[in-house]
């Protein structure tokens, strides 16, 4: 019974403790991309630097915001309807790909800068949370 007790004390304070930490982390509030510091980079620059060597690009782009400028091959929309912009690299198949937050028009052969969330390389270089700047 003694025992029971002492695994009630220590595992119910630790249970409230982890939700609380929990909740926390869940509604931590986002941070604003828009009006955030960046790392300027060429998108050219940024796509090399992962092929060149994706730990140590990994390491120094993903998960920070950048500032990536470059010409615009394509344009498209992803399954929830927001725009996927894709810029030019040295590779002719594969670029930095951008999901943009807001409904912008943007033109194919236009250089472009954008602000957004690196989130890793697949055979892109993937951005999220992307805006446009003027």
């Amino acid at each position: 019974m003694i025992k029971l007790k002492t695994v009630l004390l220590i595992f119910i304070p630790v249970m409230i403790a982890c939700l609380v930490v929990g909740y926390f982390v869940w509604n931590k509030p986002k941070q604003n991309i828009e009006k955030a510091k960046a790392v300027e980079v060429k998108a050219t620059d940024l796509y090399l630097a992962f092929i060149e060597n994706e730990q140590a690009a990994t390491v120094k782009y993903n998960g920070k915001i950048l500032l990536v400028t470059g010409n615009v091959s394509t344009v498209s929309k992803n399954l929830q309807g927001k725009t996927i912009v894709q810029l030019q690299t040295t590779d002719f198949l594969f670029g930095v790909n951008c999901t943009l937050e807001k409904e912008v028009d943007i033109e194919v052969g236009t250089k472009i800068t954008l602000k957004g969330v690196c989130s890793g390389f697949t055979s892109d270089v993937i951005l999220i949370r992307c805006y446009l700047l003027k």
